[in-house]
This record gives structure tokens, sequence and C-alpha cells, in this order.
């Protein structure tokens, strides 16, 4: 059975594994973690990150690796409707994240 994480604790538990790493003798140690986000569940877990925007090069399969570890021990609680819909208006939406960028 896999552990109930939130997103703040997949996210240190990243950074953690990151930084503690002796992986091509640490050249990937000063790689920021890259955000954890929800997603439906797709048989393995029910979040996932993506790599791209914030391993350095050489070191996204590292990175993947680490991620795909967590996928396999950690999942979301599941989230109540309240809680989705929350989620979903704190971020606004499209047009709220393009009025905002112009401004």
């Amino acid at each position: 059975m896999k552990r109930q994480c939130t997103l703040e604790d997949i996210h240190a538990e990243m950074q953690r594994r990151i930084n503690a790493s002796v992986w091509a003798n640490g050249y990937c140690r000063d790689c920021i973690a890259p955000s954890p986000y929800r997603i439906p569940n797709d048989g393995v877990s029910n979040w996932t990150a993506t790599v791209a925007s914030s391993a350095k090069p050489g070191c996204e399969g590292f990175v993947l690796g680490i991620i795909a570890g967590l996928r396999d021990e950690c999942e979301l609680r599941p989230e109540s409707l309240a809680e989705s819909v929350e989620r979903l208006l704190v971020w606004g939406g499209w047009s709220n994240w393009t009025r905002r960028k112009r401004e």
C-alpha cells in the first residue's frame, strides 16, 4: 500500500533525494525538484511532475528516476468535490492568467 502524501511532502522528498545523490559524482545535486501536480490516476499514481523545466542538462533521466520511484511509493489522498473546485478556482483559469500577464 502506498503512503498518503501531500504535494508539499512529495516535493520535499524529491529535493531531499536530489540533494543526497552521488550520481555522476554529485553533478545533479544542485538541480531544483520539479513541482508535482495532481492528475487522474494513470494506473501508477494520481500525481506527476514535469522534468524538463527543472533539471540541468544531463540530469533529466536522473530526476525522472526519482519521480518514478516516488510515484510507486506515494499517492495523494482523494480530493472531495469541494476541494477540487477550490483548487481550480484559486488558479482562476486561463483568462485570469492572461489578464494578470497584461497588467
